[in-house]
């Protein structure tokens, strides 16, 4: 009986076990969006009429049946305002309308309090090949252009997967051409094109989003959010991530 009683309690534990690390990794993943199913998610972003969900025009695998096209107006963001400390991936495409892409973080509202940082491209007419930090307080912009890190290069009309690393007010910034990226995620060698901290300390968290302005076009694809030190390629993410990075494994 001791006996049995031991592997039973040896049996249970392994269950509870299993249980509490597969919640533990399904909770890695804190946001997720793939723009799949033609039209935008209203449970997860606010109405944007800008936002148009279309087919992508590129042959990459990754961008699936959906992605996110807008010009111009302004910041849309998550209706989740929680994130704090945290990875954030999505990939981008600067059009020729602009050359450039805006990036929110740590959104107060939707028009006068975050981040917005742009990813400023060859050939833009504002500090091309800069990340362009900026600082919304209070309906005011600060601006503060830095050169790439390294001498690299982004050019418009190229699909690129982007990695923000924001901790406290610091933040280190990625990216690589997502064809290249999505043939293996989790050993992909990204570029670091940017590091910045905000010495002014104005927002600890807050929402995310993208934001364009008037003449500025640009499209978006496949948002993760996880946070900082997980690897969301280890997990199951719920949407076409999922379903890419499963082919992916197959293929190897």
């Amino acid at each position: 009986m001791i006996y049995n009683a031991k592997n039973v309690f040896a049996f249970v534990l392994i269950v509870l076990c299993l249980i509490v690390t597969s919640q533990i990794s399904q909770a890695k993943i804190l946001f997720e969006e793939d723009f799949e199913g033609g039209k935008l998610d209203e449970k997860k972003w606010f109405p944007k009429p800008e936002w148009k969900i279309m087919k992508p025009e590129e042959k990459i695998a990754a961008l699936g049946n959906g992605i996110m096209d807008t010009a111009g107006g302004q910041a849309n963001i998550s209706r989740d305002d929680s994130f704090k400390d945290f990875v954030f991936e999505a990939d981008f495409n600067a059009k020729q309308g602009g050359k450039i892409t805006g990036f929110v973080f740590a959104a107060q509202d939707v028009a006068d309090n975050f981040y917005m940082h742009q990813i400023s491209a060859t050939g833009s007419g504002h500090t091309p090949n800069n990340l362009r930090w900026h600082i919304r307080l209070k309906g005011a912009w600060q601006v503060f252009p830095e050169e790439f890190l390294g001498g690299e290069e982004v050019a418009p009309e190229v699909w690129y997967r982007s990695r923000w690393l924001v901790n406290n007010f610091n933040t280190k910034v990625w990216v690589l051409e997502s064809e290249d990226f999505w043939k293996d995620p989790r050993g992909a060698k990204m570029r670091k094109i940017a590091d910045w901290t905000d010495k002014s300390r104005q927002f600890r968290s807050g929402a995310i989003g993208f934001r364009a302005s008037g003449g500025e076009h640009m499209r978006y694809d496949n948002v993760l959010v996880y946070d900082i030190g997980d690897d969301p390629f280890a997990v199951k993410p719920s949407g076409k991530v999922t379903t890419v990075w499963g082919r992916l494994k197959v293929r190897d």
